[in-house]
């Protein structure tokens, strides 16, 4: 159990306790292969850093108060949109900056609740996202534009659950995921951008991670399996899946519990996928092969330093 709640009533009040072995970020939309970002925690908040696709160069791009988490990459590779959670306490906001971490946006505003988990839909021009409202105490995805405005719902208005939406390469789909009471039991989910033809792709006692992510070409969905340890002693292990819910592919067999690995995002090539590869208690960053082949490290594991939500962006 890795990650602090992060907003006083957070999105995904329901499931994201347990959630906390994830990370998130959205689409990767094709292009040449840019700088990953990531969240690390800096004196007892999160920080949004970027390396080199080698994982080399890293260079930290928020010195914010609060954590800045869940980054996503514009299509363009020249923006990153993410989660910015207030201090004490104060709610979470979709922030949007340039990729170097200047021309910081609040997309947010005065509006009440929580507002997080964002993501570029795959033509750039809007951002869906996570809303709980504190007041009606709902919990929805939404979108809207690069200025904030234009907002339009997703799913319904009631009751709690539906976390890190992701939108389809050809922009028909937006899947996440959604828990039932035992928070260990999470699933993901499709609906069109209207609200429409809402269904179900893994079971629920998959424990899926509140991460996963498109391939470029719409192909396959990487995610994460078992991964709030329900079964005691197995570890938490990669899969691809068609984006109808057929055709598992398990890239990563690890066993035993102590190693796990925790998807990131394909690559924009879409050749490989990023992740955060644990083993007895130290982290890193990690690449494979899209057909579960290559497994390599990026960085070195070090227990100090904790790499998640991360995303794959696109070289500008």
């Amino acid at each position: 159990m890795e990650q602090r709640r992060r907003c006083t009533v957070i999105l995904g009040t329901v499931i994201l306790g347990a959630l906390v072995q994830a990370s998130t970020a959205g689409t990767t939309t094709p292009g040449s292969n840019g700088r990953i970002a990531y969240a690390k925690m800096v004196r007892g908040d999160y920080q949004l850093f970027t390396s080199r696709a080698d994982g080399t160069r890293e260079t930290r791009i928020t010195h914010l108060k609060g954590s800045a988490t869940e980054p996503d990459w514009s299509p363009d590779g020249r923006k990153i949109v993410f989660q910015l959670e207030l201090p004490a306490g104060a709610g979470c906001h979709v922030e949007l900056v340039d990729a170097d971490g200047s021309g910081l946006v609040d997309l947010t505003g005065n509006r009440n609740g929580c507002e997080g988990q964002p993501a570029f839909t795959a033509d750039g021009r809007r951002i869906v996202f996570g809303r709980y409202d504190d007041k009606l105490e709902v919990e929805s995805l939404w979108s809207m534009d690069l200025t904030g405005g234009d907002r339009r719902p997703i799913t319904p208005r009631k009751g709690f659950g539906p976390t890190d939406p992701n939108v389809s390469p050809d922009g028909k789909w937006v899947t996440y995921v959604h828990g039932r009471k035992d928070p260990a039991q999470t699933a993901l989910f499709a609906v069109r951008p209207d609200g429409s033809r809402l269904h179900q792709l893994t079971p629920h006692s998959w424990g899926v991670a509140l991460k996963h992510d498109w391939s470029p070409d719409g192909k396959l969905i990487v995610l994460t399996r078992n991964a709030h340890h329900a079964r005691p002693g197995e570890s938490a292990n990669l899969v691809t899946i068609r984006p109808d819910g057929s055709g598992t592919t398990q890239l990563t067999h690890f066993k035993g519990g102590t190693t796990n690995a925790f998807a990131g995002s394909f690559s924009p090539d879409g050749r490989r996928i990023v992740f955060r590869l644990e083993k007895d208690g130290r982290y890193g960053l990690a690449v494979i092969d899209r057909d579960g082949g290559n497994l390599r490290l990026l960085t070195k594991l070090s227990a100090a330093a904790k790499p998640r939500f991360i995303d794959w962006g696109a070289r500008p």
